[in-house]
């Protein structure tokens, strides 16, 4: 389980040097890296509900709801109150439920939550796009004033353009959003 300091203290690792060091800066930057999938693609988490009494608990990490469904994939009537789910049950309705839903990546705490493995690579390659913008026009600024040569540094549009490409990428990576069957198994 790779928690989102784990992967800026790795992408950190990528730069020599990290001129673009401070903490609360990088710290943004990590935050502003999980904002951008969570925005371009989502992430959908599904858990099971085994009780009626936690039918109405609210994950945590939840962003939106989706939907649930029951043992035999019909569509449970449910509504987002914010603090609570409203969830419509039958007294037979089959156990257990499945809650789909979109998790709120951007607000992971940083030191114990837990990013979902698929997702790694792409954000932290995200982040590392991120840091590079203002590393290299530091070192450039540091080389100029040194009088040294700068030609081996990437242009700033070369760094956009790798940032707009994995934007693109994550967007391409899009959470889908199952169907979901609305009538009844039994007919009812």
């Amino acid at each position: 389980m790779t928690t989102p300091n784990e992967i800026l203290k790795e992408v950190k690792t990528r730069f020599t040097p990290l001129m673009h060091d401070e903490d609360d800066k990088l710290a943004s930057l990590l935050k502003q890296a999980l904002r951008m999938y969570q925005d371009r693609a989502g992430y959908l988490k599904r858990i099971e509900i085994t009780s009626r009494d936690d039918a109405t608990t609210r994950p945590d990490d939840m962003l939106a709801l989706v939907g649930i469904v029951d043992r035999t994939d019909d569509l449970v009537y449910c509504a987002d109150l914010g603090s609570k789910l409203s969830v419509h049950l039958t007294s037979c309705t089959p156990f257990p439920l499945v809650m789909t839903y979109l998790a709120n990546l951007a607000d992971l705490d940083p030191d114990s939550g837990t990013v979902p493995p698929e997702i790694i690579g792409i954000v932290a390659n995200y982040l590392e796009a991120l840091i590079a913008i203002p590393n290299t026009d530091r070192i450039r600024r540091v080389s100029i004033a040194g009088k040294l040569d700068v030609s081996n540094l990437a242009d700033e549009q070369t760094l956009y353009q790798r940032k707009v490409d994995l934007e693109a990428d994550m967007a391409n990576r899009r959470a889908i959003i199952p169907a979901y069957t609305i009538y009844s198994a039994g007919g009812v």
